[in-house]
């Protein structure tokens, strides 16, 4: 039985990890073509449907009951500025530095948590994340010249994922992800009609194709969730969160191939030490618990 579990929890992580490859890759595709805006509505717009049938099939008649209101509130906030600062540093920046910005998220979730979740932060832990900070710095190469915009939003991005990360903490004591979910992508969905609505101009127009990819988005971003809320089921979360960092040399490789994008050897060396201190992070997370 736990062989089976460790299979399921596994194949699921590693789905979910590919997933989050394709979104970006979409995100980026569609970069040149379309607004930011224009891409943030169709992609919570064709996330609702398959979140909707999974969360009544999984709730029945309490798919949309949720414990902690302001909560949940803070979690949209968050939610939207985290997906539109990742979205905007994959345009802006090679999908592989984009993505280890963003990945370097836990870094700062640990320098959060003694002020927001009143956790106790260990020497191990404070090492790693000096070091997470270094590879950060190396990543973006701050004092080179200029920073550019990229590098400004994929640390907001991992900023704001940060925040998220700790507001999903306090939801899950009490509220089922896969609502959380679905309140959160319709949210979306009005948030984005609202600015359009507001301003025109941000909404694209669009072909077949790039409908196409559109509604891809949309759908892969929902059974990404799905597959990451399954995924906590059978394995532990340090497990599951190591196996992310999967997502780093992948989408530099498919950034490469695919984009025709290079990351200098400075940048891959800081993607190792980001790499290496979120395990240390994880592993600390597990022993403490």
């Amino acid at each position: 039985m736990d062989n089976y579990r460790a299979i399921v929890g596994i194949t699921c992580t590693l789905t979910a990890v590919i997933l989050g490859l394709v979104t970006g890759m979409l995100v980026k595709k569609i970069g040149n073509d379309v607004t930011v805006i224009t891409t943030l509505f169709y992609r919570f717009l064709f996330s609702v449907p398959l979140l909707l049938v999974f969360a009544i099939i999984a709730r029945k008649s309490h798919f949309l009951r949720i414990e902690q209101k302001k909560t949940l509130l803070l979690r949209i906030i968050f939610g939207m500025s985290g997906i539109s600062f990742w979205f905007l540093a994959v345009r802006s920046m090679p999908l592989g530095q984009a993505t280890t910005l963003f990945q370097s998220s836990v870094i700062f979730v640990t320098l959060l948590s003694p002020f927001l979740l009143s956790e106790k932060v260990g020497r191990f832990r404070w090492t790693a994340v000096v070091t997470g900070l270094v590879g950060i710095i190396i990543v973006t190469d701050p004092f080179s010249s200029a920073i550019s915009i990229g590098v400004i939003y994929g640390i907001l991005a991992a900023f704001s994922g940060a925040i998220l990360a700790i507001l999903l903490r306090r939801l899950g004591r009490s509220d089922k992800p896969i609502s959380v979910a679905l309140w959160y992508n319709f949210s979306g969905v009005l948030i984005m009609a609202v600015v359009i609505l507001l301003i025109p101009k941000q909404l694209s127009n669009i072909n077949d194709q790039i409908l196409t990819d559109l509604i891809l988005l949309g759908g892969v971003a929902s059974i990404l969730q799905i597959f990451f809320t399954t995924a906590y089921k059978y394995l532990d979360a340090v497990v599951v969160s190591s196996m992310r960092y999967i997502q780093i040399p992948l989408s530099g490789l498919a950034g490469y191939i695919i984009f025709s994008e290079h990351m200098s050897l400075n940048q891959m060396l800081g993607a190792v030490i980001i790499i290496g201190s979120c395990l240390v992070i994880a592993w600390r997370e597990f022993v403490k618990s």
